[in-house]
């Protein structure tokens, strides 16, 4: 499935719904979403419920992009991870890592 990645404002943060896979070829595009909407935002915040299959590139992307927030002092969470994506990250133990936020929606 390809990966799709729509981007919309709530409030001051800006937020990343990504959907399909995020493995081998998609990161770079999900890489390249993050570093672009960084810049002049509140917050980035990378929403994963439709996500149905990451990879460890995935992960190194969310962490990248977690670091390069840091950097530009731009709060960085992950909203509604979806079971395999929470299956992930937990494996890696990364749970205390990520700030993970859960909307309910």
């Amino acid at each position: 499935m390809a990966t799709q990645i729509e981007t919309r404002d709530d409030g001051g943060a800006r937020v990343l719904s990504i959907s399909g896979e995020i493995d081998m070829d998609s990161s770079p595009q999900v890489r390249d979403e993050i570093q672009q909407n960084l810049k002049g935002v509140s917050s980035l915040k990378v929403r994963l419920a439709e996500v149905e299959y990451i990879d460890s590139s995935g992960i190194a992307v969310l962490i990248q992009g977690m670091k390069d927030c840091g950097k530009a002092d731009v709060p960085f969470a992950l909203l509604d991870p979806s079971d395999s994506v929470r299956s992930v990250i937990e494996l890696a133990m990364l749970q205390q890592v990520f700030t993970i936020e859960e909307t309910g929606d």
